[in-house]
């Protein structure tokens, strides 16, 4: 595997890292919730940022769908795609840099969360 590569897939687990350092030792204390109140108004409006990333109650559930939908097939077609270069051959240095990110999606990306989730 590529060095590059691999730094590349250990890159959001390193920001992850340095926030929660940041957050722990240089964090003002103001920033950080004095009790439970704070902290659920602080939850709360982490929720709210989310469903507005996802697009909102403004966005129509079909275009969520397909969007949802265009995930697995991008990811099935680039695996297929580094599986046939990999059988014939070897396979190029693009396709091998795109079947990692997928890989990182798929797995990586699911790990970063469950690490994030322990962290609090």
């Amino acid at each position: 595997m590529d060095p590059i590569t691999a730094l590349a897939a250990l890159l959001p687990l390193g920001i992850e890292a340095g926030k929660a350092a940041i957050q722990r030792y240089l964090a003002p204390e103001q920033v950080k919730p004095v009790d439970f109140a704070q902290q659920l108004e602080a939850r709360r409006m982490d929720l709210e940022q989310f469903k507005a990333m996802q697009g909102g109650a403004e966005s129509y559930r079909w275009v969520a769908a397909v969007r949802e939908l265009q995930r697995p097939v991008f990811s099935a077609g680039v695996l297929g795609v580094w599986a046939w270069q990999a059988m014939s051959g070897e396979p190029a240095q693009d396709v091998v840099n795109m079947a990692s990110a997928v890989g990182f999606y798929l797995f990586g990306d699911r790990t970063l969360f469950y690490v994030k989730g322990k962290a609090k």
